[in-house]
């Protein structure tokens, strides 16, 4: 694989109403830094059309506590001819590697559907739910919650992470792939149908956290345009800036190679690996 550097600095962002960027003043033009190098190292996957990857920082604002920070080191690399059950080998393998090396221990991870754990954990089907019997499921489950997700703003989208990220999340605790998410939270992966449409997106969870997220690499140009308008649909009734469209990875999708990809919190792992029980422990550095 060929390491890039891609640049922290740019004037297109991700649309994603979750994630917020660090805006910049780039000669009287607005920038960002980059919330990952993606949309950077795709342009370039397209044009060279061999496997890639960046170990380098990336930013998110608004995000500080014991397993968030807004400048954190993230590894990312892309993989022709895989496909996301050998890609989820490969970081399994990967990760294994280093926990060997520091003597910690690390189990073949499992395999688990989106569904089957709302299934498991809630009794519902997470992609045929409505967003009230989702709510309820909230205001019965998290009454704690009740009042920082209000029932009139939230989305589905909204209230499915909600019951995952308290319900389930803090459930996997040994090595475990969670595949099969809803479409609507494709972001930048593939929707197959099944008994449903899913989104190919597989994510690593251990010790309760999220470690890896990879995808199916969406090739459509077009169908990424129209997933940006609705995120920036829902940015706008959130009171949130809209993001501008980056033309360039429009361009760049459709002359992308089959491929999969996968960004990996490399703080998270070392935190998990080296027993700390929050970043900062980890980090040389932090935010002042």
């Amino acid at each position: 694989m060929l390491e890039v550097i891609p640049p922290v600095i740019a004037r297109h962002t991700a649309s994603d109403p979750h994630i917020k960027s660090f805006s910049l003043d780039l000669f009287g033009e607005s920038g960002f830094l980059q919330t990952s190098p993606e949309f950077a190292m795709k342009k370039l996957l397209a044009k060279e059309r061999r496997s890639i990857y960046s170990l380098g920082p990336a930013f998110r604002s608004g995000e500080q506590g014991e397993r968030h920070q807004s400048e954190f080191m993230m590894l990312e690399w892309y993989r022709l001819g895989l496909d996301l059950l050998q890609l989820e080998v490969e970081i399994g393998n990967l990760i294994a590697t280093l926990c060997e090396a520091f003597g910690k221990p690390f189990s073949i991870p499992q395999r688990v559907s989106y569904q089957a754990l709302f299934l498991e954990r809630f009794g519902i089907n997470p992609h045929v739910a409505s967003r009230r019997e989702l709510q309820e499921l909230l205001d019965k489950n998290f009454p704690d919650l009740v009042g920082h997700i209000h029932p009139f703003e939230a989305t589905p989208n909204d209230l499915l992470d909600s019951l995952f990220s308290f319900g389930i999340e803090p459930n996997l605790v040994t090595p475990t792939f969670v595949f099969d998410f809803p479409a609507s939270q494709a972001s930048l992966a593939k929707i197959r149908q099944r008994d449903h449409p899913v989104a190919l997106r597989t994510e690593l969870f251990w010790q309760g956290m999220e470690l890896a997220n990879g995808y199916d690499e969406l090739r459509d140009g077009q169908e990424l345009r129209l997933r940006i308008q609705q995120d920036n649909l829902v940015r706008e009734s959130a009171g949130l800036p809209v993001i501008e469209v980056d033309e360039a990875l429009i361009v760049a999708l459709d002359e992308l190679p089959e491929c999969t990809g996968v960004a990996l919190g490399v703080d998270r792992l070392l935190m998990i690996i080296l027993g700390a029980k929050q970043l900062a422990d980890v980090q040389s550095f932090q935010f002042l």
